[in-house]
């Protein structure tokens, strides 16, 4: 059954809740008896400050010109707003409907996942139980209720249709992105190179085949590393990550890209067996250590213990405390195993809270003397800035691209011709 405008309106803030009146306008001008996810992303994009329409100017296809493809946005919208069957219309406000507050509900559960929150939730959910309450005291905040809405297959359709991407157009709302790729020449004709179609989130070794791209390219960088099969990458990279590692600030890198993980392996190993030249000089007889098994098996224990987490944590800070050199490294391994529970059992995500807020409370206590490191795919992190935002100030992290090819992916795919 559609949901009443004003029950829906108590699960927003008053952002939220003016966007989803003028969507409910939009539904009463067209005559229609409901209103959808299709009339909160036409009142989205007409607001006078859109965060949607800046997000989608940000990721769109570089291959045509703005207007253009704004212009292909909304005919496609039109249209699909067109083809919504009219009903009689009464005094009453279009209802919301089903996809429509299960976005809202979504954003709630969303919410409800973000460390800041994870106590306060646990509060309102023994108040609701005690007055038996079915309304969430949690208000779904603007930019969350955009990144559900983006979920709703009917609305991912037609910004497909009108060029755009969905998941590019929540990483530009979540985290707006620093130009990447910097091309050398202006000529440049060749189709539009976006970081998500150089990430693979099945398989991080998959190479992108798409239109134009018959092999590896040779463009710059934006670290002045070039995205080719030299044997110096590897160095380069770690040269890279050092560097990061070095700062004062967005100190903790996250390795984000094709080969993240194999890197952050690579770079792992050689910080372990403390070879030389890996690190800065300031950073000589950091220590490392890796928890990426105890996170997994803390996150995906069916019977999730507390005590477990806090031990772990407990004799890390001791280890911190006894260290002589400059501190520890913590390499908290692949990304994915915070976004992994797509079911959002609330068990599960209560164990991932915890886990990252127990990080969080280490680089807190510990100051300059812990680092964070560790990697992703395009597609979980981000699942990751979207469920968790305020991690990414709180950890302090620098995203860094991480593109080139490994060499024996290069040769097994590209093979010499006779």
């Amino acid at each position: 059954m559609p949901t009443p405008v004003t029950t829906a309106r108590q699960c927003l803030t008053e952002e939220a809740a003016h966007a989803l009146d003028e969507a409910v306008n939009v539904a009463r001008r067209r005559g229609h008896g409901q209103t959808t996810s299709l009339h909160a992303v036409s009142a989205l994009l007409s607001l006078p400050s859109s965060p949607l329409r800046d997000a989608c100017a940000r990721a769109r296809n570089s291959a045509y010109s703005p207007r253009l493809q704004f212009k292909a946005l909304e005919l496609c919208l039109g249209v699909s707003l067109d083809r919504v069957p009219t009903s009689q219309l009464s005094d009453d406000s279009p209802p919301v409907s089903n996809s429509l507050m299960a976005a809202i509900k979504r954003s709630q559960a969303n919410q409800r996942r973000q460390p800041e929150n994870f106590n306060l939730y646990h509060q309102i959910q023994q108040q609701q139980q005690q007055s038996s309450s079915s309304i969430s005291c949690i208000k779904v905040e603007l930019q969350n209720l955009i990144l559900s809405i983006l979920d709703d297959p009917v609305v991912s359709r037609v910004f497909g249709e009108a060029g755009f991407r969905s998941s590019e157009i929540k990483l530009a709302i979540v985290r707006p992105l620093p130009q990447v790729f910097k091309f050398s020449s202006s000529r440049f004709k060749g189709p539009p190179l976006f970081l998500c179609n150089l990430l693979s989130s099945e398989d991080p070794d998959s190479l992108y085949s798409g239109p134009g791209r018959r092999g590896v390219f040779s463009f710059p960088f934006s670290g002045g590393l070039f995205l080719n099969s030299n044997s110096n990458i590897g160095d380069a990279n770690c040269g890279r990550i050092g560097e990061v590692l070095a700062r004062k600030k967005g100190r903790n890198p996250l390795l984000v890209g094709l080969s993240a993980y194999h890197t952050l392996a690579s770079f792992s190993e050689m910080v372990e067996k403390r070879k030389e030249n890996v690190l800065p000089v300031e950073l000589c007889g950091l220590s490392f250590i890796c928890i990426e098994s105890d996170v997994n098996k803390f996150i995906t224990s069916e019977n999730f213990d507390k005590k477990c987490v806090d031990l772990k944590f407990e004799e890390m800070g001791q280890s911190v405390e006894k260290i002589l050199g400059p501190g520890l490294l913590v390499n908290f391994g692949d990304l994915k195993a915070f976004v992994s529970n797509d079911d959002h059992n609330n068990g599960l995500d209560d164990a991932v809270s915890y886990v990252i807020e127990k990080l969080t409370k280490l680089l807190q206590l510990y100051g300059g003397r812990v680092w964070l490191i560790g990697a992703a795919s395009y597609e979980n992190y981000s699942k990751f800035v979207g469920r968790f935002p305020s991690t990414e100030k709180d950890w302090d992290l620098h995203l860094l691209p991480i593109t080139f090819l490994r060499t024996s992916s290069v040769a097994e795919s590209y093979p010499r011709s006779r």
